[in-house]
């Protein structure tokens, strides 16, 4: 076995499909080489380190492989496990591509669950959608004096980009912004048009804090109706907490 190289990925889709890229086109064998996260590595001796820079063409390129090759639902499972907030995701995503991809095989990777790095991408690739699930039910919007509709989240994973299709369906009329607080992010959506994710900005929280009087009525009614509604004989607080989990309630309305 040779030298060990390993390849610094970007912590994004792009990021960890471009070192896939360039790993697989180094052609040093895959059991010469690994793909790590550039942020928090714990650097090994006698290994070379190459920095990888996203390149949207390359990135592409093994998106496209992966769709034809091995088929969406499996390329979903992979795209879904990149917005995973494991540290090592990239380096079982690149073991689990290389064994889906080697020796000609094709299709339905995601189903050979005894290879380790298949059976732990499948593992990130379900707690990132099921989080994402939850926001589905969870996220509470705001309109704001501006006519704005703003909502505030604090996920553990990078699930935005699962989300994003889902609430412009839902409201393809308004403008609506979704900010990250874990990651910095926000995701927008212009009424009508497609919903687009800005990185490494703070919303302006005096205008975030600034409601319509009409949705400050609308938040008293919504606390009155949930008040009455519960039957303080019947309070389970540990049911309750497994339905709504204690780290989704935070800007939930009703829990203000």
């Amino acid at each position: 076995m040779g030298e060990k190289t390993i390849f610094l990925c970007e912590d994004s889709t792009d990021g960890i499909f471009t070192g896939v890229y360039d790993a697989w086109a180094s052609r040093l064998g895959h059991g010469n080489v690994k793909l790590a996260l550039k942020e928090d590595m714990n650097y090994e001796l006698f290994a070379r380190y190459l920095e990888v820079e996203p390149d949207g063409e390359k990135a592409g390129k093994v998106a496209a492989s992966l769709r034809r090759k091995l088929g969406d639902e499996d390329y979903y499972h992979i795209y879904c496990a990149t917005l995973s907030r494991s540290r090592e995701k990239a380096d079982y995503i690149y073991r689990t591509v290389a064994a889906g991809l080697s020796g000609g095989r094709q299709g339905a990777i995601m189903q050979n669950l005894q290879n380790p790095a298949v059976c732990r991408v499948f593992e990130l690739s379900r707690t990132t959608g099921n989080e994402a699930h939850r926001y589905f039910q969870f996220l509470r919007f705001r309109e704001l004096e501006s006519g704005v509709l703003f909502s505030e989240i604090r996920p553990e994973n990078h699930i935005l980009p699962l989300i994003g299709e889902h609430f412009s369906d839902r409201f393809p009329c308004e403008h609506f912004l979704i900010y990250d607080r874990t990651h910095r992010m926000f995701l927008a959506h212009e009424a009508y048009k497609q919903w687009v994710l800005v990185v490494g900005e703070e919303p302006d929280w005096e205008k975030a804090g600034k409601v319509s009087e009409k949705e400050r009525e609308i938040e008293q009614l919504w606390k009155g109706f949930c008040r009455s509604i519960a039957i303080e004989e019947r309070k389970n607080l540990n049911l309750q907490r497994q339905f709504l989990p204690m780290k989704f309630r935070e800007f939930m309305t009703e829990m203000r």
